[in-house]
């Protein structure tokens, strides 16, 4: 009997340990990637800064699809974005999301990557990070 669910929680777990073998995120990634195996993937995204945190540490997308990414950035006269790398080194980026004070919204629009684990951060405050899953 094939186990789909389980060979894709394995894959989500070897890609996301080469994804912190890279920084020092304090947000725990293997935990994230794993917890997010069974969530059902949208193109319609949200997520919120307020207090420099994010809201949500998981964005889970659909793989190769035009992704509606809507930001809400609620700290006042504080700049901020969403950007998209494969790796926590930020050094190859996906997506970059501009940078805008709040409090405003802004919806990003992207091509999402192929199914796999991915990184994202804000670009000006960088402990603000999470995992971003295409699948």
């Amino acid at each position: 009997m094939k186990k789909p669910g389980l060979v894709a929680t394995l894959c989500l777990l070897v890609i996301t340990a080469g994804v912190i073998a890279c920084g020092g995120s304090k947000v725990d990634l293997p935990a994230l990637a794993t917890a997010a195996a069974d969530a059902t993937p949208s193109a319609a995204l949200e997520i919120t800064a307020k207090g420099t945190k994010f809201d949500k540490d998981t964005l889970v997308a659909s793989a190769k699809q035009e992704i509606v990414l809507r930001f809400n950035n609620q700290d006042a006269s504080v700049q901020h974005n969403v950007s998209v790398y494969t790796q926590k080194d930020a050094k190859q980026i996906l997506f970059r999301g501009d940078l805008f004070e709040g409090k405003q919204t802004r919806e990003y629009r992207f091509r999402s990557p192929e199914a796999g684990v991915y990184y994202f951060r804000c670009d000006v405050h960088p402990a603000m990070d999470g995992v971003f899953i295409a699948k």
